[in-house]
C-alpha cells in the first residue's frame, strides 16, 4: 500500500528492439552494468544493437514520443489499495418464479 507521502510514478517505456515493457531506475542508470537507460531499448545487449543501428534522427524521434507517453504515467501519483474488498454476489441469472425449458 502506498505510504502518506507517495511519490509519483515512474516512467514504463517498450523496447524498439524485442517489444518487451521494463521500467529503468529512477536515475536513468544502471550502475551495476556501468551503462544509462535508455527510453528506446532495454538492457539486453541485442537491443542495445539493433537501436544503435537505427538513424540518429530516428533515435531522437522516438525518444522524444516515448518520454512525451510516459510522462502521462509519471504524472500520476499511485491510489491507495482497499484493504478488504467487498464482495459482490452473483445476481440471478433469471427471476426465482420463471420456468425454464427442463421443466
Amino acid at each position: 500500500m502506498p505510504s502518506e507521502q507517495a511519490e509519483p510514478m515512474r516512467p514504463v517505456f517498450t523496447c524498439v528492439a524485442c517489444g518487451c515493457v521494463y521500467m529503468p531506475p529512477k536515475s536513468m542508470a544502471y550502475p551495476h552494468l556501468g551503462l544509462t537507460a535508455s527510453p528506446l531499448h532495454c538492457g539486453e545487449a541485442a537491443c542495445r544493437r539493433a537501436v544503435a543501428q537505427l538513424p540518429r534522427q530516428l533515435q531522437a524521434l522516438c525518444a522524444k514520443a516515448a518520454w512525451s507517453q510516459a510522462k502521462t504515467w509519471t504524472a500520476k501519483t499511485p491510489t491507495p489499495a482497499t484493504a478488504h474488498p467487498r464482495h459482490r454476489p452473483r445476481p440471478a441469472s433469471r427471476p426465482e418464479g420463471s420456468r425454464s425449458k427442463l421443466r
